[in-house]
Order: structure tokens, then sequence, then C-alpha cells
């Protein structure tokens, strides 16, 4: 353990300072942490609407909460980017001193603004024609939209800032009460901003892409388009989905690739299953379970919730306290957004090579065991990777599933031990303090 403070203090904490001061990296992590109390709320909503028991689902279908359900994880989890883009503008603006409220109000209008608003669809009931309708898109509002969420955020808070330093705002006399003053003064700055993400928007129209989200993700996306469906293909895929996930960026962007394929091949399993024959992607499907998000949430956090309960700090006991249960069922934002992982250099380590430990181990372990799975079931996101390995891949699958949960705890133990002294070192700081 000391050495591994060793090496943490030497590579890792210039690292860390650096970015402690960067405004970039500060600002977005400040901008992550305050969706917290969101992610926390989210996360439950989301569990009690997903709770991996078919009778529950099936019992809020029937009675019409189901739907109910949906309509807060669209208003919590699902529009995320919309409170990251405010944020960051805000938190950047406040950070040099200037008037954040406008910054971060006019960072959520152009993000708005760059939006794609025009959809079709069916007015009234299923039979009627397919009209336009002027509406926004949840999959861009909420983790598919956040790499454009941190740009616009960054782009509108050094334009408010600099066109703040330039001294481009509306000036009135002193009479006028401080609180019109301060309502006016940016409207010069708000109109620049504002006309140049009309033109941004206006000039991505013209392009085979439609609108900057799906250019986004399309230059994200076509690197990823030579995946296949070997192990180290598959191992390589969830690290990335890793380390997008360490700079706030959720997997999604990596799965929107990955799962046709995954999906493909497990309809290729099911007619070998059902021909009797050899199933050509077992390792690629149970590797999938494994290092996709049924241990704890991407980046098997569930070592890290096992690791919270040897905590000495009173931070990381109460976050356990909030963000166990949500982890135990896959449902990890919490833990990202409010220890923080994201832009955390002590947890850049475990979330770069968990997958890589996991997947190799898991490799070999299927090889050995000789295991497989029942490619014909399908079992809710939110249950747990070892019932969910149990029942698709029988004993020898919750073998290697038990043994992932102990890798993980191994792999996250060090670095949260790391983190929970410093904290409790902080903590006694404050106290002396008071």
């Amino acid at each position: 353990m000391n050495n591994l403070q060793k090496f943490l203090d030497k590579f890792l904490a210039p690292i860390a300072k650096w970015m402690g001061n960067n405004l970039f990296f500060s600002s977005l992590a400040d901008a992550f942490m305050k969706v917290t109390p969101i992610t926390l709320g989210g996360a439950f909503v989301l569990l009690i609407g997903n709770f991996p028991i078919p009778a529950w689902t099936n019992f809020l279908q029937k009675i019409g909460w189901a739907t109910q359900f949906n309509a807060a994880q669209n208003a919590t989890m699902n529009v995320l980017s919309l409170f990251v883009v405010f944020n960051f503008a805000y938190v950047y603006a406040e950070k040099c001193k200037y008037n954040p409220l406008p910054a971060g109000l006019l960072a959520a209008s152009s993000f708005m603004i760059l939006a794609p608003q025009d959809y079709m669809a069916r007015a009234f009931g299923t039979h009627a024609k397919l009209t336009q309708v002027t509406a926004f898109g949840t999959n861009y509002l909420g983790s598919s939209g956040m790499v454009v969420a941190i740009l616009v955020g960054w782009v509108v808070g050094m334009l408010y800032v600099f066109l703040n330093k330039k001294n481009i705002v509306i000036k009135l006399p002193d009479s006028v009460p401080p609180n019109v003053s301060a309502s006016l003064q940016p409207s010069l700055i708000a109109g620049i901003i504002l006309v140049l993400m009309t033109l941004i928007r206006g000039a991505f129209s013209y392009t085979t892409f439609g609108n900057i989200f799906d250019c986004v993700t399309k230059l994200v996306q076509t690197p990823l388009q030579t995946f296949t469906a070997s192990p180290i293909s598959i191992i390589a895929i969830y690290t990335l989905a890793n380390i997008l996930w360490f700079f706030g960026i959720h997997p999604n962007m990596v799965y929107g690739i990955v799962m046709p394929i995954i999906i493909a091949n497990g309809i290729v399993n099911q007619n070998a299953f059902k021909a009797g024959q050899p199933m050509p992607y077992v390792t690629m499907a149970m590797l999938s379970v494994i290092l996709n998000s049924a241990f704890g949430g991407q980046g098997a956090t569930i070592g890290l919730i096992i690791s919270m309960f040897r905590a000495k700090s009173d931070r990381y006991k109460q976050m356990l306290k909030l963000a166990g249960v949500p982890a135990l069922f896959n449902i990890n934002e919490p833990l990202v957004f409010g220890m923080p992982i994201m832009l955390n250099p002590v947890f850049f380590l475990p979330m770069l090579f968990e997958p890589i430990i996991n997947g190799l181990v898991s490799w070999g372990l299927i090889d050995l065991f000789h295991a497989t799975v029942n490619p014909f079931i399908q079992l809710p996101w939110t249950m747990p990777g070892v019932v969910q390995a149990f029942f698709s891949g029988g004993i020898p699958f919750f073998i290697i599933a038990m043994v992932v949960v102990v890798l993980s705890t191994l792999i996250w133990f060090p670095f949260f031990k790391i983190a929970d002294n410093k904290a409790v070192a902080e903590e006694q700081k404050n106290a002396k303090k008071a």
C-alpha cells in the first residue's frame, strides 16, 4: 500500500494538481459534481421503475405506472447533458469572477439551439399519417449529447468571460436598481453568443450529418467500425468505455456501435443452439456480460462498493449509504459523479485496468471450465451480474462471476484506501479548525 501511495504521489499527484488548477478540468469536475442530487434521486427512480423482478415490472405496466417512471427518468437521468452544460458555463464564469447565472443560461439555450427539434410522428393514434412535430429528443439531451454539452459549456463559458473582459456590456446609470442592471448588462453578449450558435446550427444542417450531435457521434463511433467479435476486441472496446466514463462521457457512445454486433452474433448463437451445434460466439457473449455494466455499473464498481464497507472517513461512509443500493443494481452514476470517480486521478488506474484484468482472467476461466450460456435467456440490465451469470450459464458461469467480484474488489480496494485516508486527514484538519 505504501509503495502504491508513493507511486501515486510521484506520478499522479502532479497530474491531479495540474487538473485542479486547470480551468477546463476543474470546471468540468465541478459541473458534474453539481448534478449529484439529480443522479442520486434519479438512480432510485430508475431502480424502482426497473427493479429486476418480472412480476414487479409487469405490475407497473398493467397499472400504467411504467409510463410514469419512464417520464421521471426522462426528466432526470435522460437530460443530464442539459444540467451539465448549464453547470459547466456557470462554474467557468464563477471561477473567472463574473456573474455566473447568465453564462449558465446562455449555455443551456445554446445547447437547445443546436439540438434537433423536428421529428416525424403520428399525432393521433397508430393509424394516423406521419406529420412533422417540434420536440426535443431525450437521446440528445442525455448521455448521447454529453460530448456536445461539454464542448458547448466550455465554448460559451470562454466567450462569456472574453466578451465581459472586452467590456461588451450594456452600461446603465447607478440609479437603476442592481438586480435590473445585472439582468440587462449581458444582453449584448447574449445576442452575440446565441446568433453564433444559430449560425453553427445552420452550418451543420448543410452537412451529411444534419446536426452537431450526430457529427460528434459519428466521429467517435467511426474508429470502432472495425470492431470484431474476438475476445481481445471485446476487452479493448470496454476498456475504451471505462476511459470515456472516467471523463464523464457515458459508455453509451461506445455501446451504440458495439451492441448491434453483439446482438447479431447473439442471434447466430441462438440458431446454433437450436440446431444442436457449437455456438461460435459464446466467449463474446459471456465477456459482454462480465465487462458491460452487470457488476455495479461500468467499471465493475461493485468492487468499490465492497471496499467502501472498510471506509473510515465520514464522507465515504455516507456515500456508501447513498450510492450502494443503486450500484448493486448496476446504476453507478451517483458513484461516478458523487465520489467522484470522474476526473479523480486516484481512480484512473482501476478504471483503466479493471476490464483488462477481468476480461483476460474470465477468458481463461471460460476456456478452462468449458463454460457456456443459454443464448435465449435475456435478463433485465439491472439484475446483479452474479445472478445473471447463474441463470444464463449455470454453476461454471456463476463461479467465474464470483471471481470477477473478488478481482474487482482487489483492483479497487488499494486505490479506495488511499482516497479514504486522504478524506480522513481532511476531516481531521477541518475538525481542528472548527
